[in-house]
C-alpha cells in the first residue's frame, strides 16, 4: 500500500498528456494528505479515503470494475443531446464503463477533493478514456468563484443536464453534493427562465416588428422628442402594484398641478383613469397579441389624450384601435428597425434594451432622457396583504401569497414576501440605477422590497420638498411622424430583397452540402468528408453573412442557434472525421431544416412588406 504523501504533484507528472493541455490549471493541484492509492487481491487499483481515523475505500475492494458494470447498469436509456456531470471521481471505473456503454455523450467533472483528484490523474493513462474529446470540462475543490463561473458557461452551452454521483461520494461529501445541487439548481431554472422567453417571443419578435412597422414611421421616436423636454426634470414611473391604491390623491395634485411627469407602465394606466387622471404617458411594450387588454379602458372610453410609448416588437393588435398619439421606442429584439432606419444624418435610433417588465423599460427610457430625480410609485415587487395588483386592474386576478415563496428585504426594514419574477425584475432595476451617476431615484412604494439605489420617502413628503417647479407638456400633445431617411429605408430593402435571393442559393448548396457528407458517411469514406467539411464550413459562413438571414430568419430561431452555437467548439475539434460527420448532420441539419421550414411560412409577409415600403 502506498500513501498519498509519496505521490509528487501533478505537475511533476504527464506533462506531456493531452488533459493538461486542455486543462493546464490541472498542473497546479497539490497530493492531499487524506487518500491513498493501494492495490486490490484481483491486482486492480482502488483508492483509501481518511477521515478522522476511519478509511473508506472509494470503490468495492474486491471486484471494483464489476461494482462499476452494475451501478451503469442501473441507468435507463440515457438522451443523446444529455450532458453528464460526474460528481466524484474516486479512479474513474463507473466513468469509463458509463461511457464505453454511452460512448456519444458530452460529459464533465467534478471533484470536490484536490488529493483525490491527484491521485487520479497520476494513475490517468494518456490513452485513457478521459483524454476523449467528448469531456468539457474539470473541475476541482470547493465550489468557489472560479468553479462557479465554469459551471455557469457549461450551462449556457449545453441543452439537458444529468448528475451522476458515485455511491461513496454521496455520504463522503454529502454536504458538497448538496451545495452543488442547490447552485447547479439555480442556474438551471435561471437559463430555463431566460429560454422559455425566448422560446415563446422569438417568433412574435420577428413578425410584430413587421406589422408595427408603419407606426413606428408615422409616430415620433419618444426618446429624440422627449430628451430635451424631460432632462432635470422630474418624471414619476408608476407601477400597478397594490401601494399605488395609496397614492391617488397625491398622483391627482401632481397631475393638475404639472409639478412632474406621470408615466403609466402597464396596468397602472387603469386605476389612475379609473379616479380620472389622465398621465402623460402610457408604456406597453409586451410582445403577445393580448397585450391590447392592457389598455382596453383607455379604447373603450375613446380617451385620446394619453399619448402611447410602444416598444417596437408590442403585440400586433395593441396599436390597431389606439385613440391617442403614438410614440414609438426601437426595442433591442427588433432587428428589422435596427437594420433599416436611419436619421437624415445619418444615426442610428437609440435602443432599449428588452427587459422583463415594462418598468424596466419606462425607466431605461428616463435614465437615457436624464431625467432627476427618477420617482417610482406602486413598484410593490413584493406581496401586501395576499395582493400584487392594484385595484381597478380588471384583467389581473390576485394570487395568494404562500409560505414556500422567498423574502427579501422591505421599506420599513421588515422581510417581504416576493417571488422568483419580482426578483428578476428588481435585480435588472438595481443593475440600470447603478450604471448611472448624478441622478436620484426615489422609491415611494409603501410595505414593497427594497431597490437598490433609491432612497424611500413617502409621495406626500417628495411633492413638499421636490416639486417645486411646473414642467411643460405641450410638446407630448404635438403630433408629428418620425424624422427617418426614407432614401435609406428604401436603399435597404432593396439590399434586403436581393440577398434573399442569395440566401435560398445558399440554402439550396447548404442542403447539396449536408447530401454529400450523409452520402460519404454512408460508405465510410473518412478520407474524403474533411473536403466536405471545408466546403460546408465556408457555406455556413456565408448564412451567417447574409442580411436577408440575420434580420428576419435568425431572430425566429435564437434558442436554436444558441445550442448549436454550443456544439459547435466541439464539432470542429473532432478527431474523428466519421463522428464530426454525424454531429454535423444531427446538430447542423436539424437547425438549416428548421430555418428552411420557418422561411417558407413566413416569406409572403416579408414579401408584402416590402412591397408596402416601395408603395
Amino acid at each position: 500500500m502506498s500513501g498519498g504523501k509519496g505521490w509528487k504533484t501533478a505537475l511533476q507528472h504527464h506533462r506531456d498528456n493531452s488533459l493538461y493541455h486542455r486543462f493546464p490549471r490541472l498542473l497546479l493541484l497539490q497530493a492531499g494528505e487524506r487518500g491513498a492509492l493501494v492495490t486490490s487481491e484481483t491486482n486492480e487499483p482502488n483508492v483509501i479515503l481518511t477521515r478522522e481515523g476511519q478509511s473508506y475505500y472509494l470503490h468495492d475492494p474486491e471486484q471494483p470494475r464489476r461494482e462499476a458494470e452494475l451501478f451503469v447498469l442501473g441507468f435507463n436509456e440515457v438522451k443523446p443531446q444529455a450532458h453528464v456531470i460526474f460528481f466524484g471521481v474516486g479512479l474513474g471505473y463507473h466513468i469509463r464503463e458509463f461511457l464505453r456503454k454511452y460512448p456519444n455523450t458530452s460529459f464533465s467533472i467534478v471533484e470536490p477533493d484536490t488529493g483525490l483528484m491527484n491521485i487520479f490523474l497520476q494513475h490517468l493513462n494518456e490513452n485513457d478514456w478521459l483524454a476523449d474529446e467528448m469531456i468539457e470540462e474539470v473541475m476541482v475543490g470547493g465550489m468557489t468563484g472560479e468553479t462557479i463561473g465554469t459551471l455557469h458557461r457549461l450551462i449556457d452551452r449545453v441543452s439537458g443536464i444529468l448528475v451522476v454521483p458515485w455511491l461513496p461520494y454521496r455520504s463522503l461529501f454529502a454536504a458538497e453534493l448538496k451545495k452543488f445541487n442547490e447552485i447547479l439548481y439555480k442556474m438551471v431554472s435561471n437559463k430555463k427562465d431566460k429560454m422559455a422567453i425566448n422560446n415563446v417571443y422569438e417568433k412574435k419578435w420577428a413578425l410584430n416588428s413587421i406589422h408595427n412597422f408603419p407606426y413606428i414611421l408615422h409616430s415620433s421616436d419618444f426618446l429624440q422628442a422627449g430628451s430635451e423636454h424631460i432632462r432635470g426634470k422630474p418624471a414619476l414611473v408608476i407601477s400597478a402594484g397594490p401601494s399605488l391604491n395609496d397614492e391617488i390623491e397625491h398622483l391627482r395634485h401632481i397631475r393638475e398641478n404639472n409639478l412632474a411627469y406621470l408615466f403609466t407602465v402597464g396596468s397602472a394606466v387603469n386605476t389612475l383613469v379609473e379616479h380620472g387622471i389622465y398621465p402623460h404617458g402610457t408604456f406597453s411594450y409586451d410582445p403577445n397579441e393580448h397585450n391590447v387588454n392592457v389598455i382596453q379602458k383607455v379604447i373603450d372610453k375613446r380617451i385620446d389624450s394619453i399619448p402611447l410609448i410602444f416598444g417596437s416588437t408590442v403585440g400586433k393588435h395593441t396599436l390597431d384601435h389606439y385613440p391617442g398619439r403614438l410614440m414609438h421606442i426601437i426595442i433591442s429584439q427588433d432587428e428589422l428597425s435596427k437594420h433599416v432606419l436611419r436619421t437624415p444624418e445619418g444615426n442610428k435610433p437609440t435602443i432599449i434594451n428588452d427587459a422583463p417588465s415594462v418598468a424596466v423599460i419606462a425607466l431605461q427610457c428616463l435614465i437615457q432622457m436624464k431625467a432627476d430625480p427618477v420617482v417610482l410609485v406602486g413598484q410593490n415587487l413584493a406581496y401586501r396583504d395576499e395582493q400584487y395588483y392594484a385595484e381597478g386592474i380588471t384583467h389581473a386576478q390576485g394570487v395568494p401569497a404562500s409560505a414556500d415563496l422567498p423574502r427579501v428585504q422591505g421599506v420599513h426594514g421588515q422581510q417581504v414576501v416576493t417571488r422568483h419574477s419580482f426578483i428578476k425584475m428588481k435585480i435588472e432595476m438595481e443593475f440600470y440605477i447603478s450604471t448611472v451617476k448624478g441622478t436620484e431615484f426615489i422609491n415611494t412604494t409603501r410595505e414593497g422590497a427594497v431597490i437598490k439605489g433609491t432612497s424611500f420617502q413617502n409621495l406626500e413628503e417628495v411633492v413638499q420638498t421636490r416639486l417645486k417647479g411646473a414642467i411643460d407638456d405641450a410638446w407630448l400633445q404635438t403630433s408629428s411622424n418620425s424624422e427617418y431617411d426614407l432614401m435609406f429605408l428604401r436603399s435597404r430593402i432593396e439590399e434586403l430583397q436581393r440577398d434573399e435571393e442569395v440566401f435560398q442559393t445558399i440554402m439550396e448548396q447548404i442542403h447539396h452540402a449536408l447530401l454529400g457528407i450523409k452520402h460519404k458517411l454512408s460508405l465510410k469514406q473518412a478520407n474524403m468528408l474533411n473536403v466536405s467539411f471545408g466546403q460546408f464550413d465556408d457555406l455556413f459562413a456565408s448564412l451567417l453573412g447574409n442580411c436577408f438571414f440575420k434580420v428576419y430568419v435568425l431572430p425566429r430561431h435564437r434558442m436554436l442557434y444558441e445550442f448549436l452555437y454550443s456544439k459547435m467548439g466541439a464539432i470542429q475539434s473532432s478527431r474523428n472525421p466519421l463522428i464530426r460527420g454525424e454531429q454535423i448532420l444531427l446538430y447542423f441539419g436539424d437547425f438549416i431544416w428548421k430555418c428552411q421550414q420557418d422561411y417558407m411560412e413566413i416569406k409572403n409577409e416579408i414579401h408584402e412588406f416590402h412591397h408596402s415600403i416601395h408603395t
